[in-house]
């Protein structure tokens, strides 16, 4: 079995629709990477002037993750516009990201990971808030953040189903 993307799924029932599908996602693929700029782009400022002192460490770890995020959106962004340009491919990339079976494994394996990130973050963040106490502000900040997301999405979905 192959293992498809995790924000791959779709409705689509034809071809056009999913290259609209595609269009929409390639937009966020472009906010994606330009977002992925302004990070690394932003360290590499606040490192370059006198104002800030950032650690190696840190500059590293957000030039990284700011490329990272870039290089990734753009082989998606160029994926997706491979697959508008091949009508074969794109009808297999459609018929395996509307697979009931597949989209089921991927709802509940999504499920198992919030679970799973959500207790690890809870207990890491308890536990390394005895040391520092802004770890806990920020746990409890997540979960907030969570729940009220979770709960606003439940009722959106509510009434759109």
């Amino acid at each position: 079995m192959k293992i498809i993307g995790l924000f791959c799924g779709t409705t689509a029932t034809n071809n056009e629709e999913y290259r609209k599908v595609l269009k929409r996602r390639n937009i966020w693929m472009a906010a994606l990477a330009l977002a992925g700029i302004v990070i690394a782009g932003a360290a590499l400022l606040a490192h370059g002037t006198q104002g800030v002192q950032l650690p190696e460490y840190i500059l590293g770890v957000y030039c990284g993750f700011g490329t990272g995020i870039t290089l990734a959106a753009m082989i998606i962004f160029v994926r997706n516009l491979l697959l508008m340009g091949n009508e074969e491919k794109l009808k297999c990339s459609r018929l395996e990201n509307t697979d009931e079976r597949i989209v089921e494994i991927r709802r509940r394996a999504v499920g198992i990971a919030t679970g799973a990130t959500l207790f690890s973050c809870t207990g890491l963040g308890l536990i390394w808030g005895i040391y520092e106490q802004v770890l806990v502000k920020s746990v409890i900040c997540m979960l907030d953040i969570f729940l009220f997301s979770y709960v606003v999405a439940c009722a959106y979905y509510k009434k759109k189903i």
